[in-house]
């Protein structure tokens, strides 16, 4: 295979791939995969960019950043990665590769869950062992406002905090579905003792 022929099947094989992660990451519902209620988006603030306004205000950012894979790139409050994975396709645009832009893409957020959705939408299916730890190193899960941003690799220590939080906001989300189901067999129960069946003139007519 000469070096022209084998530089364009690299090239082919870079837009197949660009296109799957093109479509992995876009292709989802705006914050979906977790149950948000309302006291939880009160607490963490947890309204996501919506994906054009993300891409408009990557427009905004130099060509350059893009362009040089080496450039890093942070978001302190990154919930399921609606902007980081706009960067990750981003810089595969502009030459990087997978790998490259994958290992320069960096994320904190406070809730666990939000971190697990961020990782696995970066991944965009790989289950490559090195990139699986490069999005476990660099996708924290801390409060971005006390968090040191010192990305250290996924220690036995680490991996034990992230499986607590896990397990706590498996407990949360059951004590809040709960409690949802007692408010709703409440309000059932206070309109059939409150509001009284209308009724119809003909019903009227027929007792008269």
């Amino acid at each position: 295979m000469d070096l022209v022929t084998k530089n364009m099947l690299l090239y082919n094989l870079n837009i197949v791939a660009l296109e799957q992660i093109v479509a992995h990451v876009r292709h989802r519902g705006y914050m979906s995969g977790i149950e948000r209620d309302t006291l939880r988006v009160k607490a963490t603030s947890e309204v996501f960019t919506p994906t054009n306004e993300v891409q408009n205000s990557l427009d905004k950012i130099p060509l350059e950043q893009f362009t040089d894979p080496a450039k890093t790139f942070l978001d302190p409050s990154c919930g399921d990665g609606q902007f980081l994975g706009e960067v990750l396709i981003r810089k595969m645009e502009n030459g990087s590769t997978f790998e490259q832009a994958l290992s320069t893409t960096y994320g904190v957020d406070l809730m666990q869950d939000n971190v697990d959705l961020c990782r696995e939408r970066l991944l965009c299916g790989s289950q490559d062992p090195k990139h699986i730890a490069v999005v476990e190193q660099n996708i924290y899960q801390a409060d971005g406002l006390k968090f040191s941003y010192n990305f250290e690799p996924m220690s036995d220590t680490r991996r034990k905090r992230e499986q607590l939080h896990r397990r706590r906001g498996e407990k949360a989300k059951k004590v809040a579905e709960q409690a949802r189901i007692i408010e709703e067999r409440q309000l059932r129960l206070f309109v059939k003792n409150t509001v009284k069946p209308v009724k119809s003139k003909s019903t009227e007519a027929e007792v008269t």
